[in-house]
């Protein structure tokens, strides 16, 4: 598996269209606004990171680690070899996810050079640590919504059927069901809602028992993913 990983990280990392969307979601992150009110840039940085950096990350990703197997057929060769669809699967996702942090490591850094150099916030240690926790929480959705996408690209075996999932989760678990869901109750089950309230949490200084629930999700995710997978017809 590590030699999997090792090699799709060795080919994504090759192709422009990665480092073109980084310099774009930095674009986006300053266009996003500047407050000399340390609450109101927090507030315009979680919405960047829950939106843009989300969008900016996700594409290029699905694109580059799938979009070239599924139209090649690398992956079947890779099966056809003696690689487990399981391992397969959950390599891919350990890709994406470690190719997702570094958006969000990159995303973290113009942050902190946008309220510390350019809006002058004035971040207080806390403000920083809970930016830190915000990125890192952005990080944890955007796995999970990597993790759900797996299932409808498994099951269609088209990599734009992950692009759209995850272009409408994004958004339609934060603006169209925060927008009917007068009660929020059903906001509150979804990955979106937990990270929220867990986050809300840790503000607070409870335990954020959320992110438990949210991981059983990714879980969850993989193993109806994997099981699509493992059904789909391969001429191997």
């Amino acid at each position: 598996m590590m030699n999997l990983i090792r090699a799709d990280l060795r080919r994504v990392l090759r192709r422009p269209t990665l480092y073109i969307f980084v310099a774009l979601m930095m674009i986006f992150s300053i266009l996003g606004g500047l407050s000399l009110d340390s609450m109101e840039q927090m507030n315009t940085e979680k919405m960047t990171t829950a939106y843009y950096v989300a969008i900016m990350a996700s594409v290029p990703i699905l694109i580059t680690l799938y979009g070239d197997d599924f139209r090649s057929g690398s992956m079947i060769t890779v099966i056809g070899r003696g690689i487990s669809r399981r391992n397969l699967l959950i390599s891919k996702l350990i890709t994406g996810s470690i190719l997702l942090f570094g958006f969000y490591a990159f995303a973290f850094l113009d942050f902190y050079i946008l309220h510390t150099f350019l809006a002058n916030s004035h971040y207080s240690p806390k403000q920083t640590a809970l930016t830190v926790l915000m990125v890192f929480l952005g990080w944890v959705r955007n796995v999970a919504l990597f993790a759900f996408a797996s299932i409808l690209m498994y099951a269609f075996w088209n990599v734009s059927a992950g692009i759209v999932s995850i272009l409408g989760l994004i958004a339609f678990l934060r603006i169209i069901l925060n927008a009917v869901d007068k009660t929020g109750n059903i906001y509150a089950i979804t990955t979106d809602g937990l990270i929220d309230k867990g986050y809300a949490a840790v503000m607070a200084g409870q335990f954020p028992y959320q992110f438990i629930i949210v991981i059983i999700y990714i879980v969850l995710f993989i193993i109806i993913g994997n099981l699509f997978f493992k059904r789909k017809e391969l001429d191997l």
